[in-house]
């Protein structure tokens, strides 16, 4: 049987580092003012905190697979429930996939509790939860410069080992990309291209 893994929506604005396993991600401030986060139990907030750098470890493809996830995350696997987390949209799964793992979290009341576990068949029996609805990746989108736009530390690195000052190229690439009205899916990728081509333009006398 193929395995099965889970992964974070909208991961990308988390990740910092390009490579596999970096020392730290993004947590925004924000997660804790979204309407849909606040409505999950306080076991599903922190079992999403916790999946978000094992997602960062494993390039967004987590075994989906409560013991080993209880395990990395120093949990009980029986206290892991994932279901509301897939119903608010957090996580991302096939459809037979979550039907499956819905099917095996329902409660066995049943007179007939099958324990053969073959999700090979879309077919539930009709005892599992509702099917949540499953949320494609959104297309990246490209945007206007914000009006917040500032450095990263990645780019703060980057100007400092280029010799350049990062203040002053910030406030130029600001002007010149508000002059022309320029859009990009990936500011800070923008900045890092302006800093990589500043050596250039500064050794031919220009910009």
């Amino acid at each position: 049987m193929a395995q099965k893994f889970l992964s974070i929506k909208n991961f990308e604005k988390y990740q910092h580092y390009k490579h596999r396993n970096p020392p730290w991600i993004r947590l925004y401030g924000s997660l804790f003012q979204d309407p849909e986060f606040i409505k999950l139990p306080i076991k599903a907030r922190y079992l999403y905190v916790g999946l978000l750098p094992l997602c960062a470890r494993y390039e967004n493809r987590v075994p989906l697979d409560c013991n080993w996830i209880g395990h990395m995350l120093v949990m009980d696997p029986k206290e892991i429930d994932l279901t509301p987390l897939y119903r608010s949209g957090f996580l991302l799964a096939s459809r037979k996939h979550v039907a499956s793992m819905l099917y095996q979290n329902a409660p066995s009341d049943s007179d007939n509790s099958d324990s053969s576990d073959n999700s090979d068949s879309d077919s539930s029996g009709g005892a599992s939860a509702p099917l949540p609805k499953v949320v494609s990746k959104p297309k990246a989108v490209k945007r206007p410069l914000p009006t917040d736009f500032t450095f990263d530390d990645r780019s703060k690195q980057m100007a400092e080992g280029r010799g350049l000052n990062v203040h002053a190229e910030l406030s130029a690439f600001k002007d010149r990309n508000l002059a022309t009205g320029a859009t990009y899916i990936d500011w800070q990728a923008a900045f890092r291209n302006w800093l990589r081509n500043a050596v250039k333009f500064a050794a031919k006398g220009g910009r």
